[in-house]
């Protein structure tokens, strides 16, 4: 962006110049300018807005709805994809009003100087969520929608939030919400991970199914353990094992079918839509 305005702005300034020298210099100055400016308008230009056509359809559409004063619903996570084979680890949903399972992770917490942050954009609590409070919980909000452009770049600034993808990895396989433990302390004392993607869906009405009558983003930042020889050894233990209550070993196929068994015809348990996208990297609305 900061090219493509310093471009039009040289441009603008040959052209200027070009018509206040003698006119001798004025074809070089005038048509370097204007060949600046055109090019510039066509071959950047075009780049800039491929790069940003879909943040200018969300500008344009968060606009809309805050004329008249809707509030969009905001989940900020990330979620781990660790396989083992071609098996996908997936853990219960904390929450029992879904009772699905998805990838190992969780959403984003805010930080004690998040509160007034999130007070100057006027969020308000999604009061669904468990672990609601300005305080202290999870990044699960509400904000209106003439500030939710301006909430996007404050969490991608990752300034003033959480950041860490450890906790939630932790809490999961290694205690805390786990009732087994499920992954050694000793042999994971902490994970080394790449970052994938970060898939967003649209500015979408939330499914009736969740319990939600509103606009919704979700975000799921995601990630992939890279374990070392002793973890990997343990992962593949854990898959020998097998399927417990908290935890399951699905299929890329199982995971696309939502916990469909195609060869039994049967749901053998439910799991949640995200982590479809989690594994394709990408949103789908089916």
């Amino acid at each position: 962006m900061r090219a493509f305005i310093l471009k039009i702005f040289v441009g603008i300034a040959l052209v200027v110049i070009g018509y206040n020298i003698s006119e001798s210099l004025r074809p070089e100055f005038v048509g370097g300018g204007l060949i600046l400016l055109i090019t510039t308008l066509i071959i950047d230009g075009f780049e800039l807005f491929n790069k940003n056509r879909k943040r200018l359809v969300l500008t344009l559409r968060t606009y809309w709805l805050a004329l008249s004063g809707e509030y969009i619903r905001f989940s900020m996570s990330y979620q781990y994809r660790i396989k083992v084979s071609d098996k996908y680890l997936l853990v219960q949903n904390a929450n029992p009003n879904w009772n699905w399972y998805q990838h190992v992770g969780g959403k984003y917490k805010r930080l004690p100087e998040t509160k007034s942050i999130l007070e100057e954009m006027e969020a308000t609590d999604d009061l669904k969520m468990k672990t609601a409070g300005l305080k202290k919980g999870d990044l699960a909000v509400f904000i209106p929608a003439k500030n939710a452009i301006k909430f996007l770049d404050w969490f991608n600034s990752e300034k003033n939030r959480e950041i860490s993808h450890w906790r939630e990895f932790y809490e999961e396989l290694l205690g805390g919400k786990a009732n087994e433990r499920v992954l050694s302390k000793k042999i994971f004392p902490y994970v080394n991970y790449r970052f994938l993607k970060s898939v967003q869906t649209p500015l979408k009405k939330a499914p009736i199914e969740t319990g939600w009558r509103c606009w919704e983003i979700l975000q799921y930042d995601v990630l992939e353990i890279i374990p070392n020889a002793a973890q990997q050894k343990e992962l593949e233990e854990l898959l020998k094992k097998g399927d417990s209550d908290y935890i399951k070993w699905a299929s890329a196929t199982m995971i696309n079918n939502l916990g469909h068994d195609e060869d039994e015809l049967t749901t053998k348990y439910k799991i949640g839509p995200h982590a479809k996208w989690v594994m394709n990297l990408k949103w789908s609305k089916e």
